[in-house]
């Protein structure tokens, strides 16, 4: 005789029979159902978790200064070929009930941020326009200047903008604090399965479980990486760490930088050709030039996001896992014997173990460390390898947005801005593009200039094999 049932069977029947309802109705009546249920606690299953460490940075950016752009990430796609709208609105739908961070929304607890994954979801919006250059400009620029609301939710969008001759526009914009760079390849996989195929698979882990696990162990992991670090980089925490406080209202300034294609393989067969990542090759080349203009010191760190999916079992999952850390390694300073750039390979190689410590853990224990030294990121996570069926994608650049997603507002700490950032992405045809980012408050256009031709002339000599790494 089976015994009684267990209360999370209860709550999936409940989920089932609700899908069931809400197939039956609009659009405008899904809603008005899902916010009844919502408030009478139908919906609301999950209890408040833990957020993620970084995820706390940015709700401190939003709440703090409230007028910092740090909050959206938004993808632009043309799709060539048969688009079916309603088709296209289901598989949205699925996609968010398959990850929980798309329905996440935050509170405060006690004065802590909390989140949460409740059942509410948004509608692709969809409209008929000319596809051109300026309805992507302001498409993108519209979904850019909306905002989110964290506490009511959604925090993803989707619109789809229909045209002649089979060309289209689908535009995905997600709050940074439930989908990070990783995620991106991911979400646009599984939007293509469920368009193709309306057969569920299997579910991934969720960003709560991620926050729990991080929970568990943070305060262990920042004290043990503190230690190493005072134990290896003593000079990193000699002077005061830079307080400047972060404005409310900042004055960014931005130099666009590209490399082709032959000059991108050439510069991945040299650094291969040294042991090297291209990602060390590119940071020796910026940490350099701030060394010898004068805007970073040999024993400060540069801090690089890295992923924090620290176990392959978060490989398919969506969130934000990322951590900012402090990677150290001058190459002015290399150990007697080995090449100038030794020191920084290590410091890379080291970085990537604490990449799992959080970055506001790491300050409150070593807050002589410069939270807000320079910055760097090369953005080179998958944007997806599926594609919808009968249909063929490209991801242009929008004119007047940056080629590669600035990152300056993004990642800089609550109480601080980093005086330069520099964000490097691959482009769909395998070359590079950049955007140095600088505030104006520190930098002036003439000085960035000088420290993007020193850059450039850098990185002119890796390509060369003329560089002394």
């Amino acid at each position: 005789m089976p015994g009684p049932q267990d209360a999370r069977d209860i709550d999936r029947d409940s989920d089932a029979e609700i899908e069931g309802i809400l197939k039956e109705l609009s659009a405008q009546e899904q809603q008005k159902l899902l916010d009844l249920l919502t408030q009478d606690g139908g919906c609301e299953q999950n209890e408040w978790l833990p957020t993620i460490a970084f995820q706390e940075e940015i709700l401190e950016v939003a709440r703090v200064h409230p007028h910092s752009r740090c909050a959206g990430i938004h993808q632009l796609f043309v799709l060539k070929g048969i688009v079916d709208p309603a088709r296209m609105r289901i598989a949205w739908r699925k996609l968010q009930h398959r990850h929980d961070a798309l329905r996440t929304t935050f509170g405060e607890k006690s004065s802590q941020w909390r989140q949460k994954a409740t059942q509410r979801t948004s509608e692709l919006v969809i409209r008929g326009a000319a596809i051109d250059e300026r309805t992507m400009s302001e498409t993108v620029g519209r979904h850019r200047a909306e905002g989110f609301d964290l506490v009511g939710g959604p925090l993803a969008r989707a619109e789809l903008v229909l045209g002649r001759e089979n060309t289209h526009f689908l535009v995905l914009s997600w709050h940074h604090s439930v989908v990070d760079g990783y995620s991106l390849g991911v979400l646009w996989d599984d939007l293509c399965q469920a368009y193709n195929d309306p057969g569920d698979a299997p579910a991934p882990l969720q960003q709560g479980e991620f926050a729990e696990q991080q929970s568990a162990r943070r305060v262990a992991r920042a004290k043990e990486a503190a230690l190493a670090i005072r134990s290896r980089y003593p000079k990193a925490l000699d002077g005061p760490a830079d307080t400047r406080p972060r404005p409310h209202h900042v004055d960014l300034g931005g130099i666009t930088l590209r490399w082709g294609i032959d000059d991108s393989r050439k510069l991945a067969a040299r650094a291969d050709e040294l042991g090297l990542t291209l990602y060390m090759v590119l940071l020796a080349a910026y940490r350099s030039a701030l060394e010898e203009k004068g805007f970073l010191s040999p024993d400060s760190p540069v801090w690089s996001p890295m992923s924090g999916r620290v176990s392959s079992s978060f490989s398919r999952s969506v969130g934000l896992f990322m951590n900012l850390v402090p990677v150290f390694g001058s190459i002015e300073r290399a150990p007697e014997g080995e090449t100038p750039i030794a020191a920084l390979r290590e410091g890379c190689i080291e970085a990537f173990g604490r990449q799992d410590v959080p970055r506001n853990d790491l300050i409150d224990i070593l807050p002589e460390l410069s939270a807000a030294s320079a910055l760097f990121v090369v953005q080179n996570s998958s944007t997806g390898t599926r594609d919808l069926v009968g249909v063929q994608r490209s991801m242009p650049t929008p004119s007047g947005f940056p080629p590669a997603a600035p990152i300056l507002e993004f990642d800089s700490p609550v109480s601080g801005l980093f005086p330069t950032a520099l964000s490097i992405e691959f482009m769909e045809d395998s070359s590079l593009a950049g955007v140095f980012e600088y505030d104006r408050t520190r930098l002036d256009a003439a000085t960035a200039t000088e420290v993007t031709d020193c850059l450039s002339g850098l990185i002119d000599k890796a390509i060369a094999g003329t560089f002394p790494w």
